[in-house]
């Protein structure tokens, strides 16, 4: 779990560098650096959902409640990779700031008419971050993770929900939760040693 959460928050870290790039003109997209931005945000959320499978294989304990917390993690997950998949199809069909917002209210529905994806875009981001954070506890609890992770990972997004713009810092600060996982300490067998007290001199 350690090197994969690394990982996919340096792709925030990257992320939030290119699109502050992107943003130097004073609107974000659509070009390069908006596609390349928003690949490098679909693979961190990809990678968060390994993350969140492998937190919950962790577990000691309180299996049950992993399971439920990544269940809940996956379903916000889900829908940050739908609105980064529409915001690439819409940033590929477009050709300035004023078509991608034309463009954009013809994906509403996209994929389906199912009539959740509004509100799951309003809650889907609360439910990866409570889902993580509640296997992040857990694993405090089980002593594989200080109780520092936790806290970071809260920071961390805390930092982001108030301004996109802190994207790099707030990636850095989850890379550093992650950092700070708990290997197991690998176990020795005990190798026997000859009794000295039972050798006779020859």
């Amino acid at each position: 779990m350690t090197r994969p959460g690394m990982v996919a928050a340096g792709l925030l870290v990257a992320y939030g560098i290119v699109r502050l790039i992107d943003g130097v003109d004073g609107s974000h997209g659509p070009g390069l650096a908006w596609t390349v931005g928003h690949l490098l945000f679909l693979a961190g959320m990809l990678l968060f959902a390994v993350v969140l499978v492998l937190a919950r294989g962790e577990l000691i304990r309180r299996r049950g409640v992993g399971a439920v917390a990544v269940v809940v993690g996956l379903l916000g997950v889900a829908a940050f990779v739908r609105v980064i998949l529409v915001d690439l199809m819409v940033g590929f069909r477009a050709e300035d700031r004023a078509g991608m917002s034309r463009i954009s209210d013809e994906y509403d529905r996209w994929p389906g008419n199912l009539g959740i994806y509004e509100p799951l875009s309003t809650i889907g981001p609360a439910l990866f971050l409570v889902g993580l954070l509640a296997l992040a506890v857990l694993l405090v609890l089980d002593r594989r993770l200080p109780i520092w992770s936790p806290i970071l990972l809260a920071a961390g997004f805390a930092v982001i929900t108030v301004n996109l713009d802190l994207m790099p810092l707030g990636g850095l600060l989850l890379a550093a939760a992650f950092a700070l996982a708990v290997r197991p300490t690998p176990t020795i067998d005990a190798v026997p040693t000859p009794d000295l007290g039972n050798r006779r001199d020859r």
